[in-house]
């Protein structure tokens, strides 16, 4: 299975920003595992209106929610399951900034199926930018 992590990145004002990257997979023989690929970055108003969806997936993958503030050093490790929804969600929301439309699609993006949620994951990554503009269209 592939891995995710959420990382805090501390800002000024003891605000932050959480980066999701995709952990790479170690191959044989090496020693150490190749670095993660970052695949998308909340922070401000958008981090605000989705935290419930974030603290949602850090439940389900055993850590307490009130352990995330800008003060945390180490990333949180998260199941593909969760960690696909959250690339779904972190690249939707790049260019959206009203709170209506980011709550709706939050909301619509936490509810996928597994399935659903990686067939979308799959033509995103792949590089399909057309995949992004549908998937705004279709949840608002």
């Amino acid at each position: 299975m592939q891995e995710f992590e959420l990382r805090v990145e501390p800002l000024d004002n003891n605000n932050f920003a959480i980066a999701l990257c995709q952990r790479s997979y170690k191959k044989a023989g090496e020693k150490r595992r190749p670095q993660s690929k970052q695949i998308g970055k909340v922070q401000g108003q958008s981090l605000v209106l989705i935290r419930q969806v974030i603290y949602d997936v850090l439940k389900a993958n055993n850590y307490d929610p009130k352990t995330l503030s800008y003060k945390r050093q180490s990333a949180y490790i998260i199941s593909e399951e969760f960690g696909v929804t959250l690339a779904i969600l972190f690249q939707v929301l790049q260019p959206i900034s009203k709170p209506d439309r980011i709550i709706k699609i939050a909301q619509s993006i936490a509810a996928m199926s597994y399935e659903e949620a990686n067939y979308w994951f799959a033509l995103i990554t792949n590089g399909r930018s057309n995949a992004l503009k549908a998937m705004r269209v279709l949840f608002d």
